[in-house]
Order: structure tokens, then C-alpha cells, then sequence
């Protein structure tokens, strides 16, 4: 039985997942950051990221590949930025971290406001 191949299509399945997500996994691998850590650069959540990277979503937004390519310091076509070298992870993280606590507070203090008017009627 010839094989000319078959084991990358039993491997890999074009049809059901956008190659850009593996094209997007080579270079996260290459920054040698966590995905929780890419998650709060990018402004996602963190399992939108692991739902991409771990193959339940099939077919990420446009949005999503280009908030991940700037986090890592690329333009969506995947080139860096000239205008900005790699980035300070070690000096970004902190504050990407604490700009994604504050919109976490925000969004509860909005739950909590909307959970209040819905009492009071």
C-alpha cells in the first residue's frame, strides 16, 4: 500500500482547523512565554488562548490573531515591528497584569451594579 503522504493528512487536518493557529504556536513557542502570560498581553482570556493552542477552536477570530501578534511584538503578516523591538516582557507583564485586574474589578463592579437594579425594581 503506497503511503505518498497520508500520515500528514491522518496527522494534520487541513479542513477542520486554520493553519495560522500552528504559525501562531511556532513563534509563542520560540517568545518562551506562558500562555497565561501571552492571554493578559494580548488582552484575552486566558482560554481563548489555550482553546486555540489546545485545538478546541478551530477558527479564531481576525481579531484574536492580531491582538496576539502585537503581544509578541509582530504585525498580524507575522514580521516585527520595526518600529519596536522585541518586547520587555519582564517590564510589560506587570502592567498588562494589572491593567486586566482592573478591567476584571470594572466588569464586577458593573455585574454587582446590574444585580442591584434588578432587586430594587
Amino acid at each position: 500500500m503506497a503511503r505518498n503522504g497520508s500520515w500528514l493528512t491522518r496527522s494534520y487536518n487541513f479542513v477542520t482547523k486554520d493553519p495560522e493557529i500552528d504559525v501562531f504556536r511556532t513563534i509563542y513557542q520560540k517568545e518562551h512565554i506562558k500562555e497565561s502570560d501571552l492571554a493578559v498581553l494580548a488582552g484575552l482570556s486566558v482560554s481563548t488562548v489555550k482553546n486555540m493552542f489546545g485545538g478546541e477552536t478551530r477558527r479564531p477570530q481576525h481579531a484574536t490573531f492580531a491582538k496576539m501578534a502585537g503581544a509578541m511584538g509582530y504585525k498580524y503578516g507575522l514580521k516585527r515591528d520595526d518600529a519596536r523591538d522585541a518586547p520587555d516582557y519582564e517590564a510589560e507583564l506587570p502592567k498588562a497584569r494589572q491593567e486586566f485586574k482592573a478591567y476584571k474589578d470594572h466588569l464586577k463592579k458593573k455585574r454587582e451594579r446590574e444585580r442591584a437594579k434588578g432587586r430594587s425594581k
